[in-house]
């Protein structure tokens, strides 16, 4: 009979599986991920796979969970090293969050992930957009920024727009670079006003 796992060997498992997973989730989107690639590809058994998730919606809840708080933590590290330059550092933010291979998942698989989300049990889960509102309005507070003029749903509409436009290269041939340009503008005066 096998030894018991410790906690930690556990915990060091269960991250096993979210890191590895996650590359091939973000490559082949959620649906055409299984249980079977995940744990293959964490150099796991399936039934392993069973010890730490119950199921492979529980495994893409907390994947989703953890890349929105990797993205959390690298916004919160630019929001508290931002110093003067808050306003210039959260635009280069965005602007770097846009190319990220995790957003660029989020943006094309968005109804999966709701789909997914409405799938969870209610006591359990969030919803998608909620997770994302959250996350908005902690960064916002963060900065010292009043979220009853400035929005967090108003914020991840702007973000929604700005990937609407990026994926839209078929509709609009003309100007995209400028018109994308024109829209973070707006949401960064949104943010800050008139402040430099």
């Amino acid at each position: 009979m096998p030894r018991a796992l410790t906690e930690q060997e556990k915990c060091r498992l269960c991250k096993r599986l979210l890191e590895k997973g996650k590359a091939i989730v973000l490559s082949q989107g959620i649906k055409k991920v299984s249980v079977d690639d995940i744990a293959k590809a964490a150099g796991m058994a399936k039934g392993s796979f069973y010890q730490h998730f119950e199921s492979k919606e529980v495994f893409l809840y907390e994947l989703i969970e953890d890349i929105h708080m990797q993205i959390f933590e690298q916004a919160r590290q630019m929001i508290q090293g931002g110093g003067n330059n808050l306003q210039a550092n959260t635009r280069t933010f965005l602007m770097n969050l846009f190319h990220m291979p995790q957003m660029v998942f989020f943006s094309k698989n968005y109804h999966e992930i709701n789909e997914l989300f409405e799938s969870m049990p209610e006591k359990e889960a969030l919803s998608a957009q909620q997770m994302e509102k959250d996350m908005f309005e902690k960064l916002l507070v963060m900065a010292g920024l009043d979220t009853q003029k400035v929005k967090p749903g108003v914020v991840s509409n702007y973000v929604h727009a700005l990937y609407l436009i990026m994926g839209s290269e078929l509709m609009i041939e003309d100007d995209l670079a400028e018109t994308f340009e024109h829209i973070m503008d707006n949401l960064i005066f949104y943010i800050f006003g008139g402040e430099k």
